[in-house]
């Protein structure tokens, strides 16, 4: 496992009142009072648990009478004839399995109510940011909700997460990171056991400035919008989107193919994304092939009117 295994423990316990296991907020199996299990539906519940969890599957075997399950480096065995359970080597007579001693000696966190024993149904490995993109890698459902306010991009538990060492319970806040001004949330990417979120600043470009194609090593400023142009056949040509880039490049991509689209329907050109054309990346640039550059002038005054 990639996280380290913390227990979380309560100071309720089951000896009196039947009680309900929850995976999250969903039931998966009731205690019977005394909190005692028997070996198969104790092995059925952390079998069923690790597998709802995407974690590594417990080892579970027998020799005679005794039956073990290993994970994580621990043990747990019952004898089924001489009835007497077995933690990490210490034995001790048992009628049963006591899931709450379990849960311990695996190291899994849970949270105790009056009649309800709850796991966690998210276990986040790790959250991190790198340049513009935040990554949160995960086992289990993916049970966060993503907002930004106006300091922060936040992370709250839409049910029971696991993450540093800490359950927490639905509505509350597992991370938030620092939002400098201007940024914002542009893509949230989400796979099996992966959160990414793209994160961009708001476009705040403020001017057109047209150079020839060979003064393509000018430094671009980022409140302008670049037109380099040569003779041609009439086409306004961008850049692709990167999937490399891990979507950093897509909210420059999208602001300039919509551009290059609303510039080419006005003066009839063709648009092209080309991947081999020579333009700087993650910049508001694009290049223009005319037949007759005296139009450069009405294409530089259209676009100006557009970013107003």
């Amino acid at each position: 496992m990639k996280a380290r295994f913390t227990v979380i423990f309560s100071l309720l316990f089951l000896h009196v009142f039947a009680v309900q296991v929850f995976f999250g907020d969903q039931p998966i199996l009731n205690l019977p009072e005394g909190k005692l299990l028997e070996w198969d539906k104790f092995v059925g519940l952390v079998e069923r648990y690790f597998e709802l969890m995407g974690f590594e599957p417990p080892v579970v075997g027998n020799v005679g009478n005794f039956n073990y399950i290993v994970w994580n480096g621990h043990t747990v065995g019952f004898d089924s004839f001489s009835k007497f359970i077995s933690l990490d080597g210490v034995s001790k007579r048992s009628e049963g399995v006591d899931l709450i001693e379990t849960l311990k000696i695996f190291g899994l966190p849970f949270v105790m109510g009056e009649e309800k024993l709850i796991l966690p149904n998210m276990w986040i490995y790790e959250i991190q940011k790198v340049q513009d993109v935040i990554e949160v890698h995960y086992g289990g459902e993916e049970r966060l909700k993503v907002s930004q306010d106006v300091e922060s991009i936040l992370f709250n538990s839409d049910g029971y997460v696991f993450y540093n060492n800490r359950l927490y319970p639905p509505g509350q806040t597992v991370a938030r990171f620092a939002r400098d001004q201007g940024e914002s949330i542009k893509q949230q990417i989400s796979f099996k056991g992966l959160i990414r979120l793209v994160i961009g600043k708001e476009f705040s470009v403020s001017r057109v400035r047209i150079l020839e194609l060979s003064d393509k090593s000018t430094t671009i400023n980022a409140d302008e919008l670049v037109l380099f142009y040569a003779r041609g056949d009439n086409r306004v040509i961008i850049r692709p989107y990167v999937p490399e880039y891990d979507g950093v490049d897509w909210p420059t991509y999208a602001e300039v193919r919509k551009l290059a689209g609303m510039l080419c329907e006005r003066f009839s050109l063709k648009l092209e994304i080309c991947p081999l054309i020579v333009l700087p990346p993650q910049t508001m640039t694009m290049l223009v092939l005319l037949e007759d550059e005296t139009k450069l002038p009405d294409l530089e005054k259209f676009l100006e009117e557009l970013l107003r």
